[in-house]
């Protein structure tokens, strides 16, 4: 058996990214926006949403939903060269775009099956891949808690939110540079996997410490977290968006109290986008999201449960469940290209 075969089993057969486990957390999601119905109301949140012109609003979040895609494709594109790993720009993209399809799992872990994707295409052995899933979530994450941070200062007078920010912003940066340093995984990994059931991964341990220190040692670190920020920036637009026009302010513009506006929609969102990411356990962050998003809108911004229901129900719809439908496009499109390049040629008859 060889190593790829290994890993197979247990990323496409496990409990985290299981088809059955997908369905169940689709379903946590629509208990969850069921929830925030009854909260804001039906009928009233009905209403909100169509207030809004959103046979053009949504397709254009969708646009910077997928112009945030782009640039984070950049990072992963940069990892891929990081590790030694090289695919055409096609088909990179496209396992980029197809690793969506589970990011509504817990900690968003099941965007580890773009490992096996490149497995089918290259064969190289999901201990290389599976750990870029790791640092994206870190760096993603880092780049988070920076957009919120400055958000908070210049759309805030002040709280104890930005202390909490801080914090998590802290533990995440001291948990990339252990997770970079080449002692975490030869005096601690090499331990745990050398007895119990953790045993079997012992031999990969070179492995994924390569693909780990390759990625997030100090520079490659900030390069990542660098291009996150502009990429997630895109979404907290869209969420600038949807409260100009739920609020009645009108169209976004460079006026004042717009860009004020913006600093507290970015904070929102990015914030909003940490606390689901640090809840681990919730699939795409669902509930962790919603909860604090709310909390924010009503009783920071002051709108009522109704405004702040329909906006993050149309916010989740585009930056979650519009990436879960790319996912599944992409593939299929990919699946279907790997098993093209497999189908044996046709020899003819002589």
């Amino acid at each position: 058996m060889s190593d790829t075969d290994s890993y197979g089993p247990e990323i496409e057969e496990g409990s985290l990214v299981s088809v059955k486990k997908l369905v169940a957390f689709v379903f946590v999601g629509v208990v969850v926006y069921l929830l925030v119905g009854l909260y804001g109301k039906f009928d009233m949140i009905a209403n909100a949403i169509t207030s809004i012109p959103w046979y053009w609003v949504i397709p254009a979040m969708m646009g910077l939903s997928f112009l945030n895609y782009v640039i984070r494709f950049g990072k992963w594109q940069y990892y891929l060269r990081r590790i030694g790993v090289h695919l055409s720009h096609v088909q990179s993209f496209g396992v980029f775009l197809a690793g969506f399809t589970l990011t509504a799992t817990p900690g968003k872990i099941g965007e580890a099956v773009k490992g096996v994707f490149i497995n089918d295409i290259d064969g190289t052995p999901l201990a290389k891949t599976v750990p870029v899933v790791v640092s994206e979530r870190v760096t993603d994450l880092l780049a988070m808690v920076i957009i919120a941070v400055f958000a908070f200062i210049i759309g805030f007078s002040g709280g104890d939110q930005l202390l909490l920010l801080l914090l998590v912003g802290g533990l995440a940066l001291i948990g990339a540079v252990v997770l970079g340093h080449s002692a975490f995984y030869q005096k601690i990994l090499k331990r745990m996997t050398s007895f119990g059931p953790l045993k079997r991964f012992q031999d990969s341990c070179d492995v994924i410490e390569g693909t780990m220190v390759r990625t997030l040692s100090p520079r490659p670190m900030a390069v990542a977290t660098a291009v996150s920020i502009p990429g997630w920036f895109m979404e907290c637009l869209e969420m600038w968006l949807l409260l100009s026009l739920l609020t009645g302010a009108g169209l976004p513009s460079l006026t004042p109290s717009s860009l004020l506006l913006l600093a507290q929609a970015t904070f929102i969102h990015a914030a909003a986008s940490t606390v689901g990411a640090i809840l681990v356990f919730l699939p795409g962050g669902l509930g962790g999201y919603e909860s604090f998003a709310i909390y924010v809108m009503e009783f920071m911004l002051g709108l009522t449960a109704a405004l702040a229901g329909a906006a993050t129900i149309l916010i989740r719809f585009v930056t979650l469940w519009f990436s879960v439908i790319v996912g599944f496009v992409s593939a299929a499109i990919v699946t279907g290209a790997t098993r093209k390049r497999e189908r044996p040629s046709k020899q003819p008859f002589r």
